[in-house]
């Protein structure tokens, strides 16, 4: 990063860490590489053993370090750099994740050119499995998403998104109450009150790591229950039809993660109530069948249909 300060950057970049040293160089190094340079970095270790000091010294003074006394977890992490946070607009950035080179001018170049009151912008992303797979997803949705985003999150990881400082104070940071899911929490809050834009570009490099939330299946199962708990409030006033499309798709999800978790009980119940509230989603079908016959998700041939429809 080149030798200026900046006392009033337009975006502040908030990334938790926690442990992984190496990863957390390959992030900074991706936003040393931005086509737009007017920011402020705030890294949040979340009470790591290791010194991540000698790496933030590396770089210029646009790259603050906040260290939490005690483990509390990727979205306090994140509120933490929140709160202290200067920028107009907040960008995050997992330390296991990097950036293209053009993704934060070609984001704010949309809260610019938009007609409408933008709060959030998100990219695409390719995904790197542990297998050595990867598959890559576009954005599929934008403008007033709030009855969408409530059916299924249609923005992508925190990665991808940019967002008005402005909003945060309006809804609220991240619940760090939710043990997992946090994130399409916080976009369900702000879509509900702002239009949300999107760059059509794969611009996020995300890395699946041994450690990470997604493999464990208790924790996505108890966020999984908790927000759906919340979407069923929200969802209390909408119609019939819509309702019940809403909430078999997150019985769809949660049975989805009990199967995972080997819960075949638990699984065929969500599943079977997807496909009661919504009988015409292929999806629940075809997860009510696995979880019946106890067929391998990992298999061969299940493995090669993920990766087709990824393609």
């Amino acid at each position: 990063m080149n030798g200026r300060t900046y006392e009033n950057p337009i975006v502040s970049i908030v990334i938790p860490v926690y442990e992984q040293p190496d990863l957390l160089v390959d992030a900074l190094n991706s936003i040393s590489r931005q086509t737009f340079d007017n920011y402020e970095v705030l890294v949040v270790d979340d009470s790591s053993k290791e010194k991540f000091k000698p790496i933030i010294d590396k770089y210029d003074d646009r790259v603050r370090l906040l260290t939490h006394d005690e483990n509390k977890g990727a979205a306090e992490a994140r509120n933490t750099g929140i709160n202290v946070a200067r920028g107009e607009f907040i960008a995050f950035l997992d330390a296991d994740d990097t950036w293209d080179p053009t993704k934060l001018k070609k984001q704010l170049r949309e809260f610019e050119k938009s007609d409408n009151y933008l709060g959030l912008v998100y990219t695409g992303f390719v995904q790197y499995e542990l297998d050595g797979t990867e598959w890559k997803r576009y954005p599929e949705a934008s403008g007033d998403i709030y009855i969408e985003e409530l059916e299924r999150d249609r923005i992508h990881p925190t990665s991808t998104v940019m967002v008005r400082q402005e909003c945060l104070d309006h809804v609220g940071g991240f619940d760090s109450s939710l043990p997992s899911r946090q994130d399409y929490d916080l976009w369900i809050r702000i879509t509900e009150h702002y239009e949300v834009g999107q760059v059509d570009e794969i611009l996020v490099d995300k890395r699946e790591q041994p450690d990470s939330i997604s493999k464990d299946f208790e924790s996505r199962i108890k966020g999984d229950l908790a927000v759906f708990e919340k979407v069923q409030k929200r969802a209390g006033d909408l119609d019939l039809w819509t309702r019940n499309r809403i909430l078999s798709y997150h019985h769809h999800v949660i049975g989805r993660d009990y199967e995972s978790n080997d819960d075949r009980l638990l699984a065929l119940k969500h599943l079977g109530l997807a496909i009661l509230r919504y009988p015409a989603r292929p999806f629940s079908w075809v997860m009510f069948v696995i979880a019946l016959l106890g067929i391998n998700r990992d298999g061969w041939l299940l493995t090669f249909v993920k990766r087709y429809i990824r393609e």
